[in-house]
């Protein structure tokens, strides 16, 4: 009975894969950052399976190369997507230092955070980026898959004049970053958890040999996450929206 239960187990976590990678090509017009990595359907057969899956994909012409992680996690979307959006409470849950929203409404579509990380020997590094919410995608995707997008507003010197001097002044801005969260709800409260990031640190820093490091930042965030929505998100009161802005 062992072997039969094995073969079974493991043709539902084909035919479960081969839906999810359905899905997510039916939906990919509706990804309108343009960053998102091609995944192979084998690397999410293994996030299904329990595995953090992580890895890089090599861009033509560009020295950066984006990471990216998939995983499954036990916790409903509505969580995960309050966690992830919750960028005024990530400094000391996350790897970041300072995190505020510097520009818009906290937790709602189109505001701009600012970042800063404390770097070990080189120098520290912060940046600000612009947060979008996906409401065509989940429109299309009948609310199952939620994703917030990024891209870097570094080039704008009004909103440098918002961040405090005392804190950058021992760091520099990034050259620049983009990336997004997606999130597809699984039901029976597991959700399906994409993430890439494609960033060139700037500096002196080598930008190809730093962003192969990539996909191990990559996964440490996602088990960051995954515990700040276990730990943080059920206490906080904050008010949250979902990509089409309704209130959480």
């Amino acid at each position: 009975m062992c072997w039969f239960l094995a073969i079974w187990i493991g043709l539902a976590s084909a035919t479960n894969v081969e839906k999810l990678v359905s899905d997510l090509g039916h939906w990919k017009a509706q990804r309108t950052s343009g960053t998102a990595p091609e995944i192979p359907s084998s690397e999410y057969l293994k996030a299904l399976n329990g595995e953090i899956v992580t890895g890089i994909e090599v861009v033509a012409d560009v020295k950066a190369a984006k990471g990216y992680g998939i995983a499954v996690f036990e916790i409903p979307i509505q969580t995960l997507w309050k966690a992830i959006t919750d960028e005024d409470h990530h400094a000391g849950n996350l790897p970041v230092a300072h995190s505020k929203t510097i520009d818009g409404r906290p937790r709602t579509n189109d505001h701009t955070i600012f970042q800063y990380i404390d770097v070990p020997i080189l120098t520290d590094r912060w940046w600000l980026v612009r947060i979008r919410y996906n409401n065509a995608l989940f429109s299309a995707s009948a609310g199952r898959a939620w994703e917030l997008w990024w891209v870097d507003r570094l080039r704008e010197p009004a909103l440098r004049t918002r961040l405090d001097t005392s804190i950058i002044e021992d760091g520099m801005p990034i050259a620049w970053s983009k990336g997004a969260w997606l999130l597809v709800d699984l039901g029976n409260g597991k959700t399906l958890v994409e993430y890439h990031t494609w960033s060139d640190p700037g500096g002196s820093v080598p930008v190809g040999p730093a962003t192969r490091f990539a996909a191990g930042e990559v996964k440490d965030n996602l088990k960051s996450m995954s515990e700040f929505a276990r730990t943080h998100t059920p206490s906080c009161k904050g008010n949250y929206f979902k990509p089409d802005g309704t209130p959480l």
